[in-house]
């Protein structure tokens, strides 16, 4: 296997004994979405079943018709609408999940902090709550991959190189984007762009080494090139469920 496959591989493996020993898997990457995963904690109530339910709701009576609900997570009523939002108040949400950039969660964060830092904010990142953990598991992930990366004819980034590149990248954990510059991760995130071979050539790789950019690891490629199917050219823009 070549090298630099492995690393992707190595990284794989990790997460997926993480799963295995108890980690929900709840801060794995989604691009369809761009913040955290929320869950209500109102209550349900039961709904009358002596009542017509194709009553006149002005009546008191229950109704099934969509255009009279009163469900937050429905504000247009508009049973063709294909965009619904939820428009709960946040005040009624628990935080169990946050993502800005991928695999910060997955990969440099300690199974036993994970809940807390899935609940926390990127003021607690600013605050350098988590920086410990993250440069213990920076280490840890050179001690584990540098010889592959030396194989390739790569030249890893020293302890404190690695944390000076890296810090602006996931501290705090937000995707950032300057509308005045190219966009393109991490200004952004299209759905096309090689965001993890980026992000670890960012905290694996000496970028003053000759010849080593941020694009090192995307032009290999160590993850797939591309999606397996294109990507719609209008909004939602994902591709079609194959």
């Amino acid at each position: 296997m070549h090298p630099l496959k492995r690393i992707s591989l190595s990284l794989v493996l990790a997460t997926a004994f993480a799963t295995a020993c108890g980690d929900d898997g709840s801060d794995t990457d989604n691009p369809s979405t761009g913040g955290p995963i929320t869950a209500t904690n109102a209550t349900a109530t039961d709904t009358p079943t002596t009542a017509d339910p194709t009553a006149d709701p002005t009546n008191g009576a229950t109704t099934n018709d969509p255009s009279t609900t009163n469900d937050p997570t429905d504000p247009t009523g508009d049973p063709n609408d294909p965009f619904v939002f939820d428009e709960t108040p946040p005040e009624q949400l628990v935080q169990l999940d946050r993502m800005g950039m991928p695999a910060v969660a997955t990969a440099v964060i300690s199974k036993e902090l994970k809940d807390n830092y899935n609940a926390s904010t990127p003021s607690d990142d600013a605050a350098s709550t988590f920086v410990p953990d993250i440069v213990m598991n920076l280490v840890g992930l050179h001690a584990a991959l540098d010889d592959d990366l030396m194989t390739g004819k790569l030249v890893p980034c020293a302890k404190d190189t690695c944390v000076a590149q890296a810090a602006p990248l996931v501290v705090p954990d937000t995707l950032q984007i300057d509308i005045s510059k190219q966009a393109g991760f991490p200004n952004g995130r299209r759905l096309t762009d090689p965001c993890v071979d980026i992000t670890l050539a960012v905290v694996m790789l000496d970028l003053s080494a000759p010849g080593q950019t941020a694009a090192t690891l995307a032009d290999v490629p160590v993850n797939p090139p591309k999606n397996d199917k294109e990507f719609a050219p209008e909004f939602p823009y994902l591709a079609s469920p194959h």
